[in-house]
Parts: C-alpha cells; sequence; structure tokens
C-alpha cells in the first residue's frame, strides 16, 4: 500500500519541478536574433531590466516584444521561446 503513495508522491514532484521551470532567455537569444538581422544589442531587447534574474522569472520585467514571445510560446504550446517568432512581432523591429 506504501508503494502507490511513493509513486503517486515522485510524480506530484516531478509536475511541480517541471511547471515551475519558467520561460528564460539566454545570451544566446540575443545572438541568435543579432544574426537573424534584429537590432538586438543586449537583455533589454525583450525584457525592461538590464540583466533578468535566471530564478524568479517576472513576467512584468517583459517589454511588448517580450510579452509577444512569451505569448506564442503559448499559443504553440512550445518548451522554449524561438528567436524566428520576431519575423511576425506586429511592432516591428
Amino acid at each position: 500500500m506504501a508503494q502507490p503513495k511513493i509513486i503517486a508522491l515522485v510524480s506530484m514532484t516531478f509536475l511541480w519541478g517541471a511547471v515551475a521551470v519558467p520561460a528564460s532567455a539566454t545570451p544566446q537569444m540575443v545572438k541568435q536574433a543579432k544574426d537573424a538581422g534584429f537590432p538586438a544589442q543586449n537583455c533589454q531587447y525583450c525584457h525592461t531590466v538590464a540583466v533578468p534574474k535566471k530564478e524568479g522569472f517576472k513576467p512584468e520585467e517583459l517589454n511588448e516584444r517580450g510579452k509577444y514571445l512569451l505569448s506564442e510560446k503559448d499559443k504553440q504550446k512550445a518548451k522554449d521561446v524561438k528567436v524566428e517568432w520576431l519575423k511576425n512581432y506586429p511592432g516591428g523591429k
């Protein structure tokens, strides 16, 4: 009888961990955006803060471009944000 409880606990822990991992931007995304011809110079291309903290991601620290990318991630049910979505951003470069 204890084994099903352990399995349930492990499953819940795993699911909580998967949900708790936010979408996170990386310095590579800035490079990818530059390589794709976008005028990204730093993290503030999509964020309102100069250096977003990896832990404790806050959606309110995104500018309109960042909010667009996050909504695209949700819309497309993607695991990560894709830099190529910037080509469809309605606010221009």
